[in-house]
């Protein structure tokens, strides 16, 4: 705080991987971003550094223990559309969210791929995930891993609570990860989300609609779409159900997961 010169501005607050407070520098306001131990969050700063607020908000100040960014205001998230019924909206709102990350033109050297997520499923079976189901969604990461092409830069974990409305710039997406691969792999988030409202994704038929706008307007291949939400819902239901209980995700992953494999069957 007192190195970047900034004042408090509200109270803060933390989630699993950092702490947050909303500051003022002068009369500016942002947010500020420090990591907790072990955190997974330290890349954001790179990743939305060399996007240059290109869909993303902007990097004020970053060191490797923080990140200062732009507060954006009045930050809806991208939840409260399908909330009110525009599923559909927040789908085209996630494309145009993604066309503008990809318009950047980015050197992709030095960042990770997807490796770190197969550790996930050497963890044990969760209902109503078999070892079967784990095994073949084990199987079929690799298989997609392997057979990607036009890998690119990827926000990495951009679902309906990472991006946020801005008055002056409008939607732009936080809490990047940053991973190297293909754009279909970047839509297994969104799928999955959001948890607030796990009916919005769990049936088969609303998992579909969404499948059908992404690949439209992506020009995206169905299966592979279908077999990156599998592969990773899968994966993320079972990492996080080794860590602190954490009933949204207990619930609706698992589910999810069920019903992008439900999809993906109709597709042989």
């Amino acid at each position: 705080m007192a190195r970047w010169r900034l004042t408090p501005d509200g109270e803060p607050f933390e989630t699993h991987s950092s702490w947050f407070c909303f500051v003022r520098r002068d009369h500016d306001r942002a947010l500020l971003k420090a990591f907790k131990p072990g955190s997974d969050e330290a890349p954001s700063a790179r990743y939305l550094a060399v996007h240059r607020g290109s869909g993303t908000v902007r990097v004020l100040e970053s060191d490797a223990a923080a990140i200062l960014v732009e507060r954006v205001f009045p930050g809806t998230r991208l939840t409260r559309l399908p909330a009110d019924g525009r599923d559909d909206a927040a789908c085209h709102i996630i494309c145009d969210t993604i066309e503008k990350l990809q318009s950047s033109a980015v050197e992709i050297s030095g960042w990770p791929g997807h490796d770190q997520h197969l550790a996930a499923f050497q963890r044990y079976p969760i209902s109503p995930l078999t070892p079967e189901i784990v095994a073949r969604a084990e199987s079929l990461f690799r298989e997609l891993d392997a057979s990607q092409s036009g890998r690119v830069l990827l926000h990495g974990d951009l679902h309906h609570e990472n991006i946020l409305f801005d008055e002056a710039r409008g939607w732009l997406a936080i809490d990047p990860k940053g991973e190297i691969g293909e754009i279909a792999y970047e839509l297994a988030a969104p799928l999955r989300n959001p948890l607030d409202d796990p009916d919005q994704f769990m049936s088969p038929s609303q998992m579909d609609r969404r499948v059908s706008i992404y690949c439209e307007r992506l020009k995206l291949d169905r299966k592979r779409v279908l077999g990156w939400c599998f592969v990773r819902t899968a994966s993320a239901a079972l990492w996080y159900a080794g860590r602190t209980p954490e009933p949204k995700r207990e619930k609706a992953w698992p589910a999810a997961t069920l019903t992008a494999l439900e999809l993906l069957e109709r597709e042989r």
